[in-house]
């Protein structure tokens, strides 16, 4: 599994814009702009320019549409509203811009390439998941954070594949940011007749959240799914079981690869390498951690 991809193949001069509504200091931001600096021939001079999107819609969109793109440039948007951007996209598409969209709802615009998941997508993987290789028996449940869009969208989505299968599971609501506000959803799981599974579908106090579900109340069985320090952290320790974990340099790497017209490039690379289920034994593992952090 260790991340070869391959040398990447001589491109015209182009101008590639990534914006993300998330801080472009963040770890995933930084492998995935690797990823996609590494998916760029040296010999070739392309500029890459990073745009930060505010949170609000239609700040997004006005700022969106005040960026100047000619043929051939591309643009990659990360976790955006990509639905109410479809004009903005539509525009650009028309212009010859290349355009794609990374972990951001899907369009129905057929030249546009899609990578990664939205995060309606991530609930479904995760349960799709966790009924696939955990064996996970009620009860289980999904704890969100009630005042997070993306947060909301994973639990929509993980309710959407456990209805399905009809597995019964628990909704439990997360407050603010700090271990000290969630004791409503400490004393729902702490009132339960037998130990649940526990999904965190929010990063908001994770490390310390899953420390004293496994720690204090002795809940064996904790998932959860993203690509963060204190994530990892988590894992390290013993507190997460087990996370479903995205590789931004690879989805990085697939974005540019579509900007050089390799479509069918990107599709090889995002399907090999986009998520794997994380353990504490994989931390160590040579080939997991040249997979999850290629820049150490």
């Amino acid at each position: 599994m260790s991340l070869w991809l391959g040398q990447p193949t001589q491109t015209i001069t182009h101008r590639i814009l990534f914006a993300s509504s998330k801080a472009l200091s963040q770890p995933y931001n930084q492998q995935l702009l690797a990823g996609l600096k590494a998916s760029i021939n040296p010999s070739d001079d392309i500029e890459i320019q990073t745009l930060a999107l505010p949170e609000n819609l239609d700040e997004q969109v006005a700022l969106l549409s005040q960026q100047k793109l000619l043929t051939g440039d591309q643009v990659i948007l990360h976790s955006t509203y990509s639905l109410e951007l479809t004009s903005q996209l539509e525009n650009w598409l028309k212009q010859g811009v290349k355009v794609a969209l990374i972990d951001s709802p899907k369009v129905h615009l057929s030249q546009a390439s899609q990578l990664g998941w939205a995060p309606l997508e991530q609930g479904q993987a995760l349960a799709q998941a966790l009924k696939a290789n955990s064996g996970t028996e009620p009860p289980l449940i999904l704890a969100y954070q009630a005042h997070n869009q993306e947060s909301i969208e994973r639990l929509k989505g993980a309710q959407d594949v456990l209805d399905q299968s009809g597995q019964a599971y628990q909704s439990l609501a997360l407050e603010g940011d700090k271990l000290e506000n969630q004791q409503a959803m400490l004393r729902a799981v702490e009132a339960l007749a037998s130990k649940p599974a526990v999904v965190l579908l929010d990063q908001v106090s994770i490390q310390e959240l899953a420390h004293y579900l496994h720690q204090s109340l002795a809940i064996p069985d904790i998932y959860s799914i993203g690509y963060q320090p204190q994530v990892f952290s988590a894992i390290e320790a013993g507190d997460i079981r087990r996370n479903l974990t995205p590789n931004p340099y690879a989805l990085g790497y697939a974005a540019g690869q579509t900007g050089q017209n390799q479509p069918d490039k990107a599709s090889d690379v995002t399907a090999k390498l986009t998520y794997q289920w994380i353990e504490a034994q994989d931390l160590f593992n040579p080939q997991f951690a040249s997979w999850l952090f290629p820049l150490e």
